[in-house]
């Protein structure tokens, strides 16, 4: 009787371990902080993804602007806080950005070739 305890205890321990190696583990994701404000009726833009590194403000009101030297197609990041058009000229291609718009890593997509912004859609 008592090997038939340990053969079970021991199926059962051996059970859980197999489970635990083949089930993927649990861990705790976190949820996208939320991104830093930007002053309504502009787009703020960062050169480093996670709003990090030059930073450089650009207002609607200001209509059509060239990204600065330090940005230019170098955006890693970016908040909405207005609509917007972002442009590359070459080859032209224009993006729609909408007020609440936002990436923290934007440097492999868009932001790799953005040459201008302006006021509005596209």
């Amino acid at each position: 009787m008592e090997s038939a305890v340990k053969t079970r205890c021991w199926s059962l321990a051996t059970a859980l371990t197999l489970t635990a190696l083949l089930l993927p583990a649990h861990t705790a994701s976190a949820a996208p902080a939320a991104p830093p404000s930007c002053p309504d009726g502009s787009v703020c833009f960062w050169s480093g993804e996670g709003f990090d590194g030059d930073y450089w403000e650009w207002t609607a009101r200001s209509g059509y602007r060239d990204m600065p030297p330090r940005l230019h197609d170098h955006v890693g990041s970016f908040v909405a806080s207005t609509r917007a058009c972002f442009v590359n000229w070459q080859p032209t291609e224009k993006r729609n950005v909408f007020n609440g718009d936002w990436r923290s890593r934007y440097l492999g997509d868009f932001g790799g070739r953005i040459d201008g912004v302006g006021p509005g859609g596209c």
